[in-house]
C-alpha cells in the first residue's frame, strides 16, 4: 500500500473504492501493465493496486459493476496521459480543459468502470 499522507488528519487516512469484476487477476494486470499501478496483493478472490495516494480494490463477482465511475487528482494530467497512451491505454474520453476548470480525461477499464484523470486548472 502507499504510504501514509502526509497531512495531519483527525481520523480517516485514506479511502478506495472496490470495484466488482469478473477476473481479479486480469483486471489488477491491466492496472499494473497499463495504467501503470502497482500492486502489493491479487488473488482469484481479491486484488489491490495503487499508485501514489490513490488505492483501488477488486472482489471478483459474477456481474461486472459497469456503472463505476471513479475520479482521481493528479498533479500533471498531461504527462500520465501520454504515459499510459504509450502502454496502449483506451482513451474514452479525450483531453481537455473543462467548463468546470478541471482538465481532464477519462479511461474505460477492461470492465467498463469509467476512470477520470485530472488537474485544477489555474
Amino acid at each position: 500500500m502507499p504510504d501514509r499522507p502526509t497531512s495531519n488528519p483527525n481520523q480517516f487516512i485514506q479511502s478506495a473504492p472496490v470495484l466488482q469484476v469478473v477476473d481479479v487477476i486480469e483486471t489488477t494486470d491491466y492496472y499494473r501493465n497499463i495504467l501503470g499501478f502497482n500492486c502489493d496483493f491479487v488473488s482469484s478472490e481479491y486484488g489491490v493496486v495503487w499508485r501514489d495516494n490513490a488505492a483501488i480494490h477488486f472482489a471478483r463477482s459474477d456481474e461486472n459493476q459497469k456503472a463505476a465511475r471513479l475520479f482521481l487528482w493528479l498533479i500533471d494530467v498531461d504527462r500520465y496521459y501520454q504515459e499510459i497512451l504509450q502502454r496502449g491505454a483506451h482513451i474514452s474520453i479525450e483531453i481537455a480543459d473543462r467548463d468546470y476548470k478541471i482538465r481532464d480525461f477519462g479511461v474505460e477499464d477492461i470492465n467498463g468502470a469509467i476512470l477520470i484523470f485530472g488537474q485544477d486548472i489555474y
